[in-house]
C-alpha cells in the first residue's frame, strides 16, 4: 500500500503561475490586463484562478459576468500568503543570480512602525549569503537619523512626513512605501466641537505627532498628550481603549479604530514615507539596498523608487 501522508513540499498541483494570476486579479487588475502582464491569453488566466480554487475548494474572487468585484473572505485569507510565497521566491532567484554578499554591515532599523516586514526579508538575505555578518540596531526614527551622522550605519531605514534631503550628498536614498496618515479612534469625535483634542501619540521626535501637531496649530485646535508611548502595540491599544485620538498610518489600524475624517471635520493628514538611505559605499551596503528593495517592491502596496528631491522632514 501506498503511504498517503501529505507531501513535505506541499501540494505540488499549486504552480506559481496560479499564484501570479491570482495576486494580480486581486490587485484590481481585470483578466485583460492580467493576461498581458503574465504574456498569456485572458482564457488562460480564467483557467489559472477556477483551478486554483478547484484545488483549494473554495471561491477567492467574487466575480459576475467577467467583472471581478472584489476578494471572498476566503481570498482575503489567502492573499497574503501568496503574495508572502512570489515575493520570496523572487528573493531567492534573484539572490542566486547575483554575487553573494560578504563582510559586515550595521544598519538602523525603526521600532516605531510595524507593518512591514523589515525583520523578516533581512533575516532571509541573512540566510541566502552565508559570509554577510550583519549587525542590526532597532530605534526611533529620529534616533537614526542622528545615527546616520553619528554612529557610522551603513543603511538605515527610518520614517518621515513629508520629503527627506540627506545630510551627506554621498547617500544614496530610496522610497519604500507611501501612505496617508489618519486620524483614528473607538467613537466617532466632532473635531469643531472640541476645544482640546486628547492625543495618543509617540514621543517628541516621532513625525506623526510633529506632523499632528503643526495641523492642530494650523486649524487653530491645542492638542495634548492623553497618552503617550514608543510601541506600536501599546499605542493601538491606547486608541481601542478610547484613550483619546491616535494619529497612524493606513496599513498599521485595528479593525476596531475608526477613521476621522471631512465628515468629522477633521483636517488632511499629510503622507508619510518610508525611507531607506545608503550611508557608506561598500558593495555589500548596495547588494543589501538591491535586495530590500527588491523584497519590498514585490508587495504592490510598496514604493521602490529613488527619491529625486527633498526637504527635511
Amino acid at each position: 500500500m501506498f503511504d498517503c501522508q501529505p507531501s513535505p513540499l506541499g501540494d505540488r498541483r499549486v504552480t506559481l503561475e496560479h499564484l501570479r494570476a491570482f495576486v494580480l486579479l486581486a490587485e484590481g487588475n481585470g483578466f485583460q490586463q492580467a493576461g498581458l502582464q503574465l504574456f498569456r491569453s485572458q482564457s488562460a488566466v480564467t483557467q489559472s484562478l477556477k483551478r486554483l480554487e478547484e484545488i483549494l475548494g473554495c471561491k477567492l474572487l467574487e466575480r459576475r459576468q467577467g467583472h471581478i468585484l472584489g476578494l471572498t473572505s476566503e481570498g482575503e485569507r489567502f492573499l497574503p500568503a501568496a503574495n508572502e510565497i512570489l515575493a520570496r521566491t523572487s528573493e531567492a532567484v534573484s539572490a542566486m543570480q547575483q554575487p553573494e554578499i560578504s563582510g559586515r554591515l550595521l544598519i538602523g532599523v525603526p521600532d516605531d512602525f510595524k507593518v512591514v516586514d523589515l525583520h523578516g526579508a533581512i533575516s532571509r538575505c541573512a540566510e541566502l549569503n552565508r559570509n554577510l555578518r550583519l549587525e542590526v540596531v532597532s530605534a526611533l526614527s529620529s534616533q537614526l537619523l542622528h545615527q546616520l551622522d553619528h554612529s557610522g550605519l551603513d543603511l538605515a531605514i527610518f520614517k518621515c512626513v513629508g520629503d527627506f534631503t540627506p545630510s551627506d550628498q554621498r547617500w544614496q536614498c530610496h522610497r519604500l512605501r507611501r501612505e496617508p496618515l489618519h486620524w483614528v479612534a473607538a467613537q466617532r469625535h466632532d473635531f469643531n466641537g472640541m476645544s482640546d483634542i486628547p492625543l495618543v501619540i509617540f514621543p517628541d521626535g516621532c513625525c506623526y505627532r510633529r506632523a499632528a501637531l503643526a495641523t492642530l496649530d494650523q486649524h487653530q485646535k491645542h492638542g495634548y498628550s492623553a497618552y503617550t508611548s514608543a510601541s506600536y502595540d501599546n499605542i493601538r491599544a491606547a486608541v481601542s481603549a478610547g484613550l483619546g485620538i491616535g494619529v497612524l498610518p493606513a496599513s498599521a489600524l485595528a479593525e476596531d479604530h475608526i477613521i476621522l475624517g471631512n465628515k468629522e471635520g477633521f483636517p488632511e493628514l499629510p503622507m508619510v514615507e518610508l525611507v531607506m538611505v545608503q550611508a557608506s559605499q561598500k558593495r555589500a551596503t548596495q547588494q543589501l539596498a538591491d535586495f530590500l528593495t527588491l523584497s519590498s517592491s514585490m508587495k504592490s502596496q510598496y514604493v521602490s523608487t529613488p527619491l529625486a528631491d527633498a526637504t527635511s522632514p
